[in-house]
């Protein structure tokens, strides 16, 4: 009888399916779903959370077709990033341990876009736990052309100088040593702030400006979507 239930146990384990780990970027193995919900009159919502080992965190947004999808984040642990896929899932639209953690995306079409945030797999196996804090900000009412991907110097692809603008009260925008969210910061500046322009490019689907200040000090890299032509 032991041994007919032994074989019998070893058929039933050769026909159970291998569930396969198809996080993109990441192992996900077990997701949480949140749907984000901005206040009254708001475009934009600050997320503050924490994910360890294979564990992630999926939010959930309402984009309309044409509206710019903008996320960042900052994390204790340099192993944790975010992905953004759109309504019907496939290829993520923004891949972060390749582009960094600051995302600024048109969307193509209306519906639900997930930012999936997650740890990296040598971290998820070492049991590892990251707290982040997200930033998910949705701005535009009609479609938008994203701004070319060729390098342009300050006289003939833009302003000869931009104003910083956009930044949340009582936050600075980072000014980067290179043109990623990784990079070590060089100086932070604050709405209202002058900036000399010194070219801007794509790097993924983010605009990076090379920026200073107007005497040529704390040269360094700024996210495109917070500088605008300067008045004056």
């Amino acid at each position: 009888m032991r041994l007919w239930r032994a074989f019998v146990g070893v058929l039933v384990a050769a026909a159970l399916p291998v569930i396969a780990d198809v996080g993109i970027g990441s192992a996900v193995a077990q997701e949480r779903n949140a749907r984000v919900e901005f206040s009254r009159g708001q475009s934009s919502t600050t997320i503050r959370g924490s994910i360890r080992g294979y564990d992630g965190i999926n939010y959930r947004v309402n984009v309309r077709g044409g509206q710019r999808l903008a996320v960042t984040m900052d994390s204790s642990n340099g192993s944790n990033y975010f992905n953004i896929l759109g309504p019907d899932g496939g290829e993520a639209l923004f891949n972060g341990s390749i582009s960094g953690n600051f995302a600024d995306v048109i969307v193509p079409a209306s519906g639900d876009y997930v930012v999936q945030v997650y740890l990296m797999r040598n971290a998820a196996r070492r049991n590892e736990q990251a707290r982040f804090t997200l930033r998910i900000e949705v701005t535009g009412g009609r479609p938008i052309a994203p701004p070319s991907p060729d390098f342009a110097d300050g006289l003939s692809g833009g302003p000869d100088f931009f104003q910083v603008a956009g930044i949340s009260r009582g936050d600075a925008l980072n000014i980067r040593t290179r043109p990623s969210a990784q990079s070590p910061i060089v100086t932070r500046v604050v709405n209202g702030e002058i900036l000399r322009n010194g070219g801007c490019r794509m790097t993924g689907q983010t605009r990076w400006c090379r920026v200073s200040r107007p005497d040529g000090s704390d040269a360094g890299w700024a996210a495109g979507r917070f500088l605008i032509e300067a008045s004056n």
